[in-house]
């Protein structure tokens, strides 16, 4: 009976699996792209191997909930770094299509990724003439607004600098400073950035920090003010007043002198005449 019951569940599981490898491949055969979706939803990077090897685009076009994406955004956005690194090694691109308002580029910026990002922008130099949205921003504008300091540096070694003028007059620097983000702030104190350059909107980053409340931010803006001596320390760097000299008295006569003189001040000799003068008691 036991053994019957052992074959038994052997027999189902072998069912569910030949199953399930008809599903597999019933889907791939009927529909390359759900492959492709399937092995996104599933973090399973075989089968995204899978759809490549079967001849899978990174430009084939998903719906996914009212949004057309493509194969290689959607890894991208969801951050399969394994994935990536597949495509990559295969030599496959990562179309960008001019007409969106993101891309693969956006989407590892906008994850803070800079593993991602790092990777998509080898060898890449066209990134310095990108531009998003309305206000035509830079990436390292995006990467400013969204304080994903992650990808700063990485756009910063593509070319991309704190300087850079998008089309409303905004830089880098005074969106960052905007937004309060302070670690990539820091980063670009540390990388030579000039708090006290005009934008084109004619604002400095260091004007929008002073008018900050917050303590963090308002301490990361004082250490670029002057520091002032106090005038009263400058003086006495300086030396000692005239005026507050000890006026010198006179030997001759000490003695009808010696009363005006306070008994610190007095010279020695000045003090023995006055005790053995005659109007000493």
């Amino acid at each position: 009976m036991k053994n019957k019951k052992i074959a038994i569940g052997l027999g189902l599981l072998t069912t569910f699996s030949l199953s399930g490898i008809l599903f597999y491949h019933q889907l791939g055969s009927k529909n390359l792209e759900d492959l492709a979706l399937l092995s996104i939803i599933k973090n399973d990077q075989k089968i995204f191997e899978d759809y490549i090897t079967r001849g899978g685009k990174l430009s084939a076009i998903l719906d996914i909930e009212g949004n057309r994406y493509t194969v290689g955004e959607l890894i991208v956005k969801h951050e399969r770094l394994g994935f990536v690194q597949y495509a990559l090694s295969k030599k496959m691109e990562f179309g960008i299509n001019p007409s969106k308002n993101f891309d693969v580029y956006s989407l590892a910026v906008e994850k803070n990724n800079s593993e991602i990002l790092n990777l998509l922008t080898v060898n890449k130099t066209g990134l310095l003439k990108k531009s998003y949205g309305k206000n035509e921003w830079s990436l390292l504008h995006m990467a400013s607004a969204e304080c994903a300091d992650q990808v700063v540096s990485v756009l910063h070694k593509t070319g991309l600098s704190w300087d850079h003028k998008a089309k409303d007059g905004s830089t880098p620097l005074t969106v960052a400073a905007e937004a309060g983000c302070l670690q990539a702030l820091s980063y670009w104190k540390e990388n030579g950035a000039n708090y006290r350059a005009k934008d084109g909107r004619g604002i400095t980053a260091l004007d929008i920090l002073l008018k900050k409340k917050d303590s963090a931010i308002s301490a990361f803006a004082q250490s670029f003010i002057e520091k002032r001596t106090p005038a009263s320390v400058v003086a006495m760097s300086m030396g000692e007043p005239n005026f507050y000299k000890k006026r010198k008295i006179p030997k001759d006569n000490l003695a009808d002198r010696a009363h005006l003189i306070e008994p610190e001040d007095r010279p020695d000799d000045a003090n023995e005449t006055a005790e053995n003068s005659e109007f000493s008691d």
